[in-house]
């Protein structure tokens, strides 16, 4: 009874689904998502790649553009081939450069030459620069999501080999082309036992090329093919018994070289009978022969691809499991630890603040005492202003001696503002240095609110620097003791004396303002901060909560989704192996190793 493949492609895809689910609610990393959905987009296209690898001049090119029915490939007598070509289909010809940048550029077939080739210095220098190279035809063989990929020769030069080997991990199948005149040679035997060593090549297609180059006189066709397959078979079992290759790859080895697709060509036959539309022509190519069987054994293999493939990623994920759920717990903790953390730098911010505070003022009381030490220094000057002024009296009456005392009290307050206030309040305020604050709240507070989701709060140290350029901004200096004797005679009285103790007791008020203003300061900045710590701790303390208990509860589900998961795996895997030896039995008559 042959297999239901749709039973089959259904519950794949319902395997692969319960896989992704899980990973989307153990919140496992998102590129593995990505190879999920990758994997369930192969079972709905089974997309298989087939590469024609071998060593160079062996026809590969020619091979291809045989089996195109055009010569679209660049082909020629010397090793040609210098980037990867991938072939897929399209109902309108297009190729298509993507560059190793990423940029792409769409070319006319035509100038395929002038970009994939090393035929000269300057298409050889840009195909350094090529990725890929991709050309959209109406073939056949393509139209069910298969791709023909051309690749460089081995042993043609060491980034050529290394470009075609590196290319190995990402197709489904290989195409071998041998030449007929040297069938298999050592080269040709250690790359079939690197393939075969490939977790993902699980087909090979054997090709011998330029059967036109032998006389046909010289050997019986049948026995020929005979002793080229038995040759392969022989060196390649040998090669992995010296290289004491694994049970699972002599098993593979058996399963490809035991029904060996082995096919003779002649791809310059072939495609002179696509322009002659000579019959005896492409029946003596064997080109008939080998593109139907071709088709029959991708259209068979891409199922049997897509299943394997299927299987094995599954197979992957959840043994990957067990380490992705130990690193999403670890990222619970970890965010446990950290909220934590926070929410204690939070609640030392009220204790941390006021002994930044307190080391603030400590760093700056004796600068703010020498600061105000020299606008007592200002007595003198007013002094001297006073006698100044009085000693250019003229005339010795109350008019005059009043109009030189009030000038040189308004010239003092002048002076005083621009030479003494203004620069004590620049002083004090820079000696009240709040950077220290500052920066606790930018590398320690901040960080802290930000980790339990807290908005952003006003710069503590901004407003009660505000605070304090307003309070000492506001300062000015008055004259709280008249400079002006109270008596009805000047002329008689001795108003420097006067003079001289109204500028002691008013400096003296002024220096006190200075005093009382920091003292403000000081207060106004600790009630600051005990108001920001109460404030900032009670929002901290009702959303550490939350978080604290959202991430208990976190995971505790992680835990057991993963536990219940774990169940639930295991009749997965055993489904898909269930599936796989179904399409296995299918595709070998019931006879898997």
């Amino acid at each position: 009874m042959s297999v239901d493949y749709k039973k089959i492609e259904f519950a794949l895809h319902e395997s692969l689904v319960q896989i992704d689910n899980a990973y989307r609610l153990l919140e496992y990393d998102a590129q593995l998502l990505d190879k999920i959905q990758e994997c369930m987009e192969l079972v709905k296209t089974k997309r298989y790649s087939i590469a024609v690898m071998g060593e160079f001049k062996r026809g590969k090119s020619s091979l291809i553009n045989a089996l195109l029915g055009s010569k679209i490939l660049p082909a020629d007598v010397t090793p040609t081939t210098a980037t990867i070509n991938r072939i897929t289909f399209a109902t309108t010809p297009k190729a298509v450069v993507t560059y190793k940048d990423g940029a792409a550029e769409e070319i006319g077939i035509n100038e395929l030459s002038e970009y994939v080739t090393k035929l000269t210095s300057d298409g050889e220098h840009r195909a350094m620069k090529i990725k890929e190279a991709t050309i959209y035809y109406p073939t056949q063989i393509c139209q069910n999501y298969v791709d023909i990929i051309d690749t460089p020769g081995l042993n043609d030069e060491e980034r050529m080999t290394k470009i075609t080997i590196d290319m190995l991990e990402n197709v489904d199948a290989v195409i071998v082309p041998i030449h007929a005149r040297a069938p298999f040679s050592a080269t040709e035997k250690g790359f079939v036992c690197q393939m075969l060593e490939s977790g993902n090549i699980h087909n090979i297609v054997f090709v011998m090329t330029f059967m036109d180059q032998l006389d046909e006189d010289d050997y019986e066709y049948d026995s020929f093919i005979d002793y080229v397959k038995t040759r392969i078979q022989n060196e390649v079992f040998e090669e992995l018994e010296n290289r004491r290759a694994e049970e699972h790859i002599i098993s593979k080895a058996h399963m490809i070289l035991d029904n060996m697709n082995l096919f003779a060509v002649s791809s310059s036959l072939a495609l002179k009978s696509f322009i002659t539309n000579s019959r005896e022509d492409l029946k003596k190519s064997g080109f008939d022969e080998f593109s139907g069987s071709l088709l029959h054994v991708v259209t068979a293999k891409q199922i049997e691809n897509a299943v394997q493939k299927s299987v094995e990623h599954i197979n992957m994920m959840v043994s990957e499991m067990a380490a992705q759920n130990e690193k999403r717990v670890d990222r619970i903790n970890s965010e446990i630890r950290q909220a934590e953390e926070s929410f204690e730098t939070v609640s030392d911010y009220g204790g941390r603040v006021k002994k930044l505070l307190n080391e603030t003022f400590a760093a700056g009381y004796d600068r703010i005492e020498e600061s105000l030490t020299g606008l007592n220094a200002l007595k003198n000057t007013a002094i001297s202003l006073f006698i100044k002024s009085l000693s250019e009296v003229r005339v010795n009456s109350n008019e005059a001696i009043k109009e030189a005392l009030t000038g040189a009290a308004s010239s003092f307050e002048t002076i005083v503002h621009n030479d003494g206030l203004i620069p004590t309040v620049r002083k004090i305020l820079q000696y009240l240095d709040l950077e220290t604050l500052s920066e606790y709240g930018r590398s320690e507070l901040l960080p802290a609110l930000s980790a339990l989701g807290i908005p952003e709060q006003e710069d503590s140290a901004a407003v009660m620097l505000r605070f304090a350029e307003t309070r000492l901004n506001d300062l000015t200096f008055k004259w709280t003791f008249p400079v002006i004797a109270n008596v009805p005679d000047l002329t008689n009285c001795n108003v420097i004396e006067t003079a001289i103790d109204a500028v002691d007791r008013s400096v003296n008020d002024c220096v006190n303002e200075f005093n009382a203003a920091v003292m403000d300061i000081r207060k106004n900045w600790f009630l600051q901060a005990d108001g920001d710590a109460k404030k900032i701790t009670a929002i901290t303390d009702e959303v550490y909560r939350e978080k604290h208990e959202s991430l208990d509860w976190k995971l505790k589900a992680q835990l057991h989704n993963y536990h219940v998961m774990q169940a639930d795996s295991k009749a997965i895997l055993e489904r898909c192996a269930q599936l796989e030896n179904e399409v296995l039995n299918d595709a070998t008559g019931g006879k898997v190793q």
